[in-house]
């Protein structure tokens, strides 16, 4: 399964008017702007940490009743952010699954609606959701889309975590007017994985863009190496859900500091 069989897939979902769901009640606390990139803006690597069910190339990941008591030991473990996954067929999420974490009390931290967006009304449901940011990835949408997807998520006051994989992507993302831009380790095309694409884009984002390595980030080694290329924060996921302890996962890897790169 690619990235083109999966945008495809969602393009079809959302080609039509949208039946009641969980963005049907609105959201319990009105958004407050700014907060998903207050939580990345500090001195050290902030990880954000991921509730993923299911992934095309590892299959079961986590029993999504076991999603809030995850979120609440990342949380314990020093996580500033946790990315729920929004898609059901590819990744076993869902915006209700999304709701119960952003709106559970004792998830004191932002909360990322990590899905494939092709469609302005998927930020509006992850806002009424309770999210405090959304994930758009470049290669899923031209230029036109791209820019409605950030100004429909800054407008409704949450975040917009861009995510790219190429020095062109990286590039429409800052056009777009991202704010804070991902940079995918994983080719979403073959699912390799390489860590030396953070360090090699992350040199042209420009001082004053928040910047997110994402994918591939097994330990604080890793998170160590994309400190010293500046990077504020390292989206991971994978590496925790297959933690037989994932709050003390998270501790390991947090604290590392930023160091300052030329830009």
């Amino acid at each position: 399964m690619h990235l083109d069989d999966i945008i495809a897939a969602k393009r079809a979902a959302w080609s039509g008017p949208r039946a009641a769901d969980a963005a049907a009640r609105g959201r319990l606390h009105p958004a407050e702007p700014g907060r998903f990139a207050a939580a990345l803006g500090g001195p050290d690597v902030s990880v954000i940490a991921e509730i993923k069910p299911k992934s095309p190339s590892k299959g079961r990941l986590l029993d999504p009743e076991r999603a809030v008591p995850t979120a609440r030991a990342y949380v314990a473990g020093g996580a500033r952010a946790v990315s729920v996954l929004g898609d059901t067929p590819y990744f076993g999420g869902s915006p209700e699954l999304v709701r119960t974490v952003a709106e559970h009390p004792d998830v004191t931290v932002p909360v990322l609606f990590k899905d494939f967006l092709v469609d302005t009304r998927q930020v509006r449901l992850a806002h009424d959701c309770g999210a405090d940011a959304v994930l758009v990835i470049v290669r899923a949408v031209d230029d036109a889309l791209l820019k409605d997807l950030v100004q429909t998520a800054h407008g409704l006051g949450i975040g917009a975590l861009v995510e790219t994989f190429s020095q062109e992507e990286v590039d429409r993302a800052l056009t777009a007017g991202a704010r804070i831009v991902g940079i995918n380790n994983r080719d979403l095309q073959t699912f390799a994985v390489d860590l030396d694409t953070s360090a090699r884009l992350r040199r042209d984002i420009p001082r004053g863009v928040l910047t997110v390595s994402e994918s591939g980030l097994a330990g604080r080694a890793d998170i160590e190496r994309i400190a010293a290329h500046g990077f504020d924060a390292a989206l991971i996921g994978e590496s925790l859900l297959s933690s037989p302890d994932p709050g003390a996962q998270v501790r390991s890897c947090a604290g590392v500091p930023i160091l300052e790169v030329a830009s």
